[in-house]
């Protein structure tokens, strides 16, 4: 059985919405598939994970999703300080 973790909100500090990574596709077999994408925690969430979902810094809105900038150069923890947890549960 697995440890449970303490609950957690995560609010985005100095901006009241964030945007969270994912992707989607459709195929005529599975018809639309979609999947949020995970990374390492930053020093803001690493406390009892190992992973946590994407989270679009702002800076890099406006060029999510598009051909010219790379999902890998997106998709990493976020600095210290942008984000501000509280205990729920």
């Amino acid at each position: 059985m697995r440890e449970r973790k303490d609950e957690r909100m995560f609010r985005n500090v100095g901006e009241p919405l964030f945007a969270i990574v994912g992707i989607r596709r459709g195929t005529a077999e599975a018809g639309n598939v979609s999947a949020i994408l995970t990374t390492e925690p930053g020093p803001d969430t690493e406390s009892g994970h190992d992973r946590r979902v994407a989270i679009l810094e702002s800076s890099a809105r406006a060029g999510w999703p598009g051909p010219s900038v790379s999902a890998k150069s997106l998709i990493r923890p976020l600095p210290a300080s942008l984000l501000r947890a509280e205990q729920v549960g």
